[in-house]
């Protein structure tokens, strides 16, 4: 099959509908011979080894699948899970799952994917239709695919990677192939679509979004839990309210988030522009001016930072793709972000994106406390799912420096006492934007 640009747009206007952002998005269509199978770039070229799709590519519908896979990564936001071969593997079993289930028509049942990859085995696991048998992936592959009646029970792909890590201490990997961008195919390609704008994922969320709707409710059998964890990966490319963390930002710390404020000054002119009171107060006696004393205000600007303090405590690691997609439109105001656990680090926001995580797998909110009294913080925005505590001395000293805080619940969390002294409670949900 050759490929073209309107061979691939055909193909994604017929499965997103024809004013689908995605297919004009795709700008570019050039062969790769370096690339193992195909991959798009943050500016929409599309590339392609010719040998790959000689072998693989014959139908539509397999193209479908090639470019619907590179489509997902970013939208499960798979980056935080670092890229070794079992990360990569339990990434790619996800996304086809998801294909070959909840686009069936569109994928021919994920036909591509029972071409790349044997039915035995951890390669089975990536893809439908295998032959699992007494295999040991057996239970995995059966929560991915829910070949039970009545199961509803689905595994992430943090859980996925956790297990096959388990299942795979006594084999030898054998190498297995993955589609799409896995740091390889050369400079052109880079990371592929994970440096995507939040702008643009967020269109593609819901160029997704919409085509999946439509999907359920043209065909029964879906897997509603399924259903339930592409949509959540969608929801991630929200951003929060920038207006309300406006409130928050400090002058301990130097970002790119603007601050706004009116500078006012006076000048002296023969026409009363906006009189001052004296000005005024002389009009009134009979006494006119010869020059007015006008008030003028303007808007200015300014630098300020915004100390956030995100929880990567373990029980907050399935969370982090949909928090980091989220916090990812503030990549232009932020430098850093606080990790903490048991202990803070200031980590790089760009750095952070790319999945660079330091954790404890502890979590305590003493931790923060020090960090804000010892940099000067007069504000914070806390990010955290509530399982901590803090020591009723540092809690005092917070509350003695006047600190307010602005805590960003989440994973069905509703309070959290530590900080409901220091400021606002909320919930994730009640502070993003989803108007897009």
């Amino acid at each position: 099959m050759k490929i073209t640009l309107e061979i691939v747009r055909e193909v994604l206007r017929d499965a997103l509908g024809f004013d689908s952002f995605v297919a004009s998005f795709i700008s570019e269509v050039r062969e790769n011979p370096n690339h193992p199978s195909a991959g798009i770039t943050r500016d929409g070229k599309l590339f392609y080894n010719p040998e790959f799709i000689a072998r693989f590519v014959a139908t539509k519908e397999d193209l479908f699948c090639l470019i619907f896979h590179e489509l997902l990564h970013p939208m499960f936001g798979h980056f935080i899970h670092g890229a070794g071969q079992i990360e990569n593997i339990a990434a790619d079993a996800v996304i086809n799952a998801v294909i070959s289930t909840l686009y069936c028509a569109e994928s021919n049942e994920g036909s591509l994917f029972k071409k790349t990859h044997e039915p035995q085995g951890l390669d089975g696991i990536m893809r439908p239709d295998s032959e699992m048998g007494h295999s040991r992936y057996n239970l995995a592959y059966d929560k991915l695919y829910h070949r039970h009646y009545g199961q509803e029970e689905t595994i992430t792909t943090g859980e996925l990677i956790q297990t096959l890590k388990i299942l795979t201490e006594t084999e030898r990997i054998t190498a297995v192939m993955l589609l799409g961008t896995h740091g390889n195919g050369g400079r052109e390609l880079e990371n592929g679509l994970m440096g995507l704008d939040p702008e643009t994922l967020g269109r593609i969320a819901e160029d997704l979004k919409r085509s999946a709707t439509e999907a359920m409710g043209n065909r029964a059998g879906y897997s509603e839990s399924l259903i339930s964890m592409l949509m959540e990966a969608l929801r991630t490319h929200l951003s929060i309210r920038k207006a309300l963390l406006r409130r928050f930002v400090t002058k301990r710390k130097v970002d790119h988030f603007k601050e706004l404020f009116r500078e006012r000054r006076i000048t002296v002119s023969p026409i009363p522009i906006h009189p001052s009171k004296r000005d005024l107060v002389m009009i009134a006696a009979g006494a006119y001016p010869i020059h007015f004393h006008n008030q003028l205000s303007r808007p200015q600007q300014r630098d300020r930072g915004l100390a956030v303090y995100l929880d990567v405590s373990g029980s907050v690691n399935e969370h982090l793709p949909k928090i980091l997609g989220i916090l990812r439109s503030l990549r232009r105001e932020i430098k850093s972000i606080f990790q903490f656990s048991n202990k803070v680090v200031e980590t790089p926001f760009e750095a952070l994106l790319r999945g660079k995580i330091e954790t404890t797998f502890g979590t305590d909110f003493n931790c923060i406390a020090q960090s804000i009294l010892e940099r000067g913080f007069e504000k914070a925005v806390i990010i955290t799912d509530g399982y901590a505590s803090m020591n009723d001395e540092l809690k005092a000293q917070l509350q003695q420096r006047g600190v307010k805080t602005l805590t960003i619940l989440f994973d069905g969390a509703t309070e959290c006492e530590d900080f409901a002294c220091l400021g606002d409670v909320v919930q994730l949900e009640d502070v993003t934007d989803k108007g897009r």
